[in-house]
């Protein structure tokens, strides 16, 4: 009897074994058999992210003692230090003098980010418990340095300028540093320019050279078989073994996990990457949404050098509530753009909650092989790409009534600055621009961008001819 029964028992650990081997070739048993999967998805979740590596504005604009200067490159630890100064005036904000105003201070410096950032952001992450701070300030699109005045600090949100005063805010430090500043040696500007009548109410740069053409490689190689499945694994992760990998006609390489996974490299080297198995969540607080974006990025292939954050907005996939954050980044101290036309950007993350369910990636890198094909040459200045792409189609048509007017205006027609648009020019800069995701180039080139009020306008700098208008 006693051997009948250790028999069963040896039997049935047996049948045990088989299913749990079975089930491994065979079925994806629930995550809650999977100890070792669960530590991982928590550990991430928990991780505290360093936000302040991507969260920087794009440039630092400095006014001081008749000099002005813009930088693109942060090596001083300018934005650090006015981080701890944020920090006061946000933790000192009920007892500190809170204006909206209009006024602006005549020595500065200024932080420019490329939109609008929700303060939650920042006093999430500074720990500050004062909703009163995130319904007066909203946004932060500047912050301006009083380089006279040490006691306040000034904030736009995009509608409205903020100024904080208190006893608590110290910026000397930023007036000692721009007094050490050789400005001889930065990119000269010049202010009141005009064209015509109309005068352009931002300082125009004297850039005369730039790096063109830029010789860059994508990130990810759809040909690099090995590395791209070392990526699949990294985002599958325990699920890697049941996923179905194929190559479609056009060389994009697709893995799919029970159709709820699917991740893709296309020829080009854009990784994307569609998750419909999160669970919706209720409630959106965007700072969660950003740590969960950061933390992800961090984890799953790394921000490109020099990132930031350039774009927040709202988005409802299948009627849920979530953020859309979109990483540009710097290469050789000027801003990348890509072109709209197919709707490029460097780095793209859609968030519910705090699960990322959407991510597109395209970095572009110098191509180190290629360096010594590349130099400085002659771009044409700022003044004469507007003065040249004005259109000036109705006045002449009025003026001389005859043929010639009429072909002068069809010419002029593919000129796209209007006459009235030049006093609302608020951002003229030199940067470089990718299209290769449209005519398969692998270089950039070097473009004046000139952004109004409603419009950018994307010149080439060597030629003077519209590109791109958004």
């Amino acid at each position: 009897m006693l051997k009948t029964k250790i028999k069963n028992i040896i039997l049935m650990v047996m049948v045990l074994i088989c299913i749990y081997l079975s089930s491994n070739v065979w079925l994806k048993l629930p995550e809650f058999f999977n100890p070792i999967a669960n530590d991982d998805r928590k550990t991430e979740a928990t991780t505290e992210a360093d936000i302040w590596k991507v969260l920087r504005p794009v440039k630092s604009i400095i006014k001081y003692d008749n000099n002005y200067t813009v930088l693109y490159s942060d090596n001083r630890g300018l934005w650090e230090k006015a981080l701890h100064v944020i920090n006061t005036a946000f933790e000192d904000f009920a007892g500190s003098s809170v204006t909206e105003t209009a006024a602006f201070p005549a020595e500065y410096m200024k932080f420019d980010f490329t939109t609008n950032i929700p303060a939650e952001i920042f006093t999430g992450h500074m720990k500050i418990e004062n909703e009163n701070v995130n319904n007066t300030v909203k946004n932060i699109k500047n912050v301006i340095i009083d380089l006279k005045n040490n006691n306040s600090i000034y904030i736009y949100n995009g509608e409205n300028t903020v100024k904080i005063v208190s006893d608590k805010i110290n910026t000397k430090e930023f007036t000692d540093i721009a007094k050490s500043i050789n400005f001889e040696g930065k990119t000269r500007y010049s202010s009141g320019q005009k064209i015509g009548d109309a005068t352009i109410q931002v300082p125009v740069p004297l850039e005369e050279t730039a790096f063109n053409p830029v010789f860059v490689q994508s990130e990810l190689d759809v040909f690099d078989i090995d590395r791209i499945n070392e990526i699949a694994k990294d985002y599958f992760r325990n699920d890697y073994d049941y996923v179905r990998k194929s190559v479609e006609v056009s060389g994009n390489l697709v893995y799919v996990y029970r159709t709820e996974k699917i991740l893709k490299v296309n020829e080009e080297g854009l990784l994307d990457f569609y998750d419909a198995s999160i669970e919706p969540e209720n409630g959106s607080d965007v700072y969660k949404s950003f740590v969960a974006a950061v933390n992800f990025t961090e984890e799953f292939l790394g921000f490109p050098e020099n990132g930031y954050l350039s774009n927040v907005e709202n988005i409802h996939p299948d009627g849920n509530e979530g953020y859309r954050f979109t990483f540009s980044y710097n290469i050789l101290d000027r801003p990348i753009l890509f072109s709209r036309v197919r709707d490029n950007s460097a780095l793209q993350i859609d968030v519910i909650g705090k699960n990322v369910i959407s991510y597109k990636r395209f970095i572009r890198k110098i191509d180190d092989e290629q360096m010594n094909k590349m130099a400085q040459i002659q771009v044409l200045p700022a003044i004469d790409v507007i003065e040249s792409n004005i259109d000036t189609s109705t006045n002449d048509a009025a003026n001389e009534g005859n043929n010639e007017a009429v072909e002068n205006q069809e010419i002029n027609q593919l000129k796209p600055i209007k006459p009235e648009m030049i006093k609302e020019i608020n951002n003229i800069y030199l940067g470089y621009f990718d299209l290769s995701r449209i005519t398969k180039e692998q270089y950039l080139r070097v473009v004046w961008v000139i952004e109004t009020n409603d419009k950018t306008f994307i010149f080439n700098a060597i030629t003077g001819r519209l590109i791109e208008e958004w």
